[in-house]
C-alpha cells in the first residue's frame, strides 16, 4: 500500500513538471548548449594544434603592394581564423548552457509554487 502511494505522488509531482514550458525550454537550452560546448572544446583543441604546427609568419616585404601569401601562410590563418570560431562556439555554449539551468530552475520553482494550495500557503504563514 505504501509503495502505491509514493507512486502516486511521484507521478502527481512529475506531471506538473512534464507539462511547463519553462522546464521543457530549459531543458533544451541545457541540452544545446553541452552540445556546443563540448563540439568547441574539442574543436578548439584540435585547430590549436594546428596553429602550433604552422609555419611561422615571415615578415613581408613593405616595398611589395600585394604581397603573396604562400600556402603555409593561409594554412595557419584559416587554421586561426577556425580557432576563434570554435572559441566563440565553446563560449555561447557555455552562456547557453547557464542560460538553460536558470530557466529550467525557474520552471521548476514556478511549478512548485503553482502546486501550493492556499491552505499550505497560510499553514506556512
Amino acid at each position: 500500500m505504501m509503495r502505491r502511494v509514493r507512486h502516486t505522488s511521484l507521478a502527481a509531482s512529475v506531471r506538473p513538471l512534464a507539462h511547463s514550458a519553462l522546464v521543457w525550454a530549459g531543458l533544451l537550452l541545457v541540452a544545446v548548449g553541452l552540445g556546443d560546448a563540448v563540439a568547441g572544446r574539442v574543436k578548439i583543441t584540435q585547430y590549436q594544434e594546428a596553429v602550433r604546427s604552422a609555419p611561422t609568419i615571415e615578415p613581408r616585404d613593405p616595398a611589395a603592394l600585394f604581397p603573396t601569401a604562400n600556402e603555409g601562410q593561409e594554412r595557419r590563418a584559416v587554421a586561426l581564423t577556425k580557432l576563434g570560431f570554435y572559441q566563440l562556439l565553446f563560449t555561447s555554449g557555455q552562456v547557453l548552457a547557464a542560460t538553460g539551468f536558470l530557466v529550467l530552475l525557474l520552471g521548476i520553482l514556478r511549478t512548485r509554487f503553482r502546486a501550493l494550495s492556499p491552505a499550505t500557503v497560510a499553514k506556512l504563514n
